[in-house]
């Protein structure tokens, strides 16, 4: 079952073919190990930021991504039977990890779960009730949602059972897991959409990216997620390497609460300030530039024209703040314009960035601290002592925009890091929310989308591609752009 977007699957470059003809025999008693950037404290999906549940096949949610777009997965179908009503039914003859049919209570429980444990999925879905008969489940939201069964893609909605490991339906059970170490699973025998090709799957959590491939080069790994962009060219000469366009933005937030900060002329001066075509060039054009935060090729996409690059603009802008300078120091009542900067490097291109924008600030009479900090989604949620973050996250996983406006620029948005409160854009985000037609949806999302990039609010600086290296003999993988489904039960070893 392919699980990307139907408007990004002729954007797969492939560098090497990625899967062997139908007809390969299968080493169905096989084992392979995954190398994954991302480690993770948590399985639940409920309050994994990283989403390993869903993305390692150990549990799915109603919904996905699919190639014509959102698709019903654990669920049959579902219709919209009121304003604020919809109907779920439950696709029969599943069973949990433990054995346990899947129905309509078992998906209400879950999703009360998740709602308790995550107060950004209780924001984003919005229900006020559920009530479950055999395989129907019916969903009452606060206010009109035309557009529930998108919320339930996100992977923090998967179905679960949380008991001492996440009982899932998916493709595989976990044996074992090390926080942040690594992760051992075993086929699901009973799987409701045929069993895996392989008997065991090992997930092993490494940040580093030279680390992951060293450890495809030995034979202690076999599908490497993400290796060096350095080194993708190269290593298809001897490794399958499959290279698609990503749904992924990295991106500079600003910290609301620092008066600085709440100035939009610092802000622009910051934005004209990132040299993109260096970032781009140090991840050896495994990236482009950015000019808004999705992809152009979107119908609600909202584009800058150009992305200036200029130090005298952005001193010129820091005058026009109040600031004069001093020494080669921008200052205002006494003080330098200072800055910190937190960031991580399970992307290492995200510190490159930062460094990049360190050196170009310091030149306008800005200073910027970089800190990393690989807790990176906890560490903005809990802290307000930063003031810049060079983050990463996918602006469009579901092919419309409602993810990316709900989550980072709502008042209670999940991704909303930096605490922004602008009723301007609040009252846009909720009439587009409010839209059930198309076209009138993406013109809102045109509306919110320009005046975030006229206010920077945030400034985008590249969509980076997404490539993933393998051994000859694996068959199977796909590598999906909203990047939610990795080792599915279609992944195999050939013998």
């Amino acid at each position: 079952m392919k699980k990307w977007p139907f408007y990004l699957a002729a954007s797969s470059l492939m560098l090497s073919a990625c899967q062997a003809p139908g007809a390969e025999e299968q080493d169905t008693d096989s084992s392979i190990t995954f190398a994954f950037h991302y480690p993770t404290e948590v399985l639940n999906p409920a309050v994994d930021a990283n989403y390993t549940s869903v993305r390692m096949g150990i549990a799915e949610t109603l919904a996905y991504t699919g190639e014509e777009g959102i698709e019903p997965w654990l669920a049959e179908s579902w219709e919209n039977t009121g304003n604020n009503t919809w109907t779920f039914q439950i696709k029969e003859d599943i069973t949990f990890h433990d054995g346990t049919d899947l129905d309509a209570e078992a998906v209400q429980a879950s999703l009360e779960e998740t709602i308790e444990q995550s107060p950004a999925m209780r924001e984003a879905l919005g229900i006020s009730s559920m009530e479950a008969e055999g395989q129907e489940l019916t969903i009452t939201t606060e206010e009109t949602n035309h557009f529930l069964p998108s919320e339930l893609v996100h992977p923090n909605t998967a179905v679960f059972k949380e008991e001492e490991d996440v009982i899932g339906t998916g493709p595989f059970e976990v044996a074992s897991f090390r926080a942040n170490q690594d992760l051992e699973l075993t086929r699901y025998e009973e799987y409701w959409d045929g069993a895996a090709q392989v008997e065991e799957a090992t997930v092993l959590f490494n940040e580093d990216a030279n680390s992951r491939m060293a450890a495809l080069r030995s034979g202690d790994a076999d599908i490497v997620y993400r290796p060096p962009v350095e080194e993708t060219e190269a290593a298809a000469e001897e490794f399958q390497v499959d290279t698609v366009s990503s749904l992924r933005t990295h991106q500079l937030l600003y910290q609301m609460d620092n008066p600085d900060l709440q100035d939009d002329n610092v802000r622009e001066a910051l934005d004209i300030l990132i040299d993109r075509e260096a970032v781009v060039e140090a991840m050896n054009g495994e990236a482009e530039e950015a000019f808004g935060p999705f992809l152009e090729d979107f119908s609600f996409a909202a584009n800058k024209e150009n992305n200036e690059n200029s130090i005298e603009k952005a001193s010129a802008l820091l005058e026009e703040a109040g600031y004069t300078f001093e020494d080669g120091r921008a200052v205002k009542d006494g003080e330098a314009l200072e800055f910190s900067l937190v960031t991580y490097s399970a992307r290492p291109e995200l510190p490159i960035a930062a460094q990049i924008l360190q050196d170009r600030a310091e030149q306008a009479g800005i200073t910027i601290d970089i800190q990393l900090n690989e807790q990176i989604d906890d560490y903005l949620l809990s802290n307000d002592s930063w003031d810049l973050t060079i983050y990463s996250y996918v602006t469009a996983p579901r092919g419309d925009a409602g993810y990316f406006l709900n989550t980072a620029y709502t008042p209670d948005g999940g991704l909303n890091f930096g605490g922004l409160e602008d009723p301007e854009l609040s009252e846009i985000i909720d009439s587009f929310n409010a839209e059930s037609d198309p076209e009138i949806r993406d013109s809102y999302a045109v509306e919110a989308t320009e005046l975030i990039l006229d206010k920077h609010y945030h400034s985008f600086i590249v969509h980076p591609s997404n490539s993933v290296a393998m051994q000859e003999n694996i068959t199977g993988w796909e590598t999906s752009p909203s990047e939610y489904y990795m080792l599915t039960n279609e992944v195999g070893v050939e013998e």
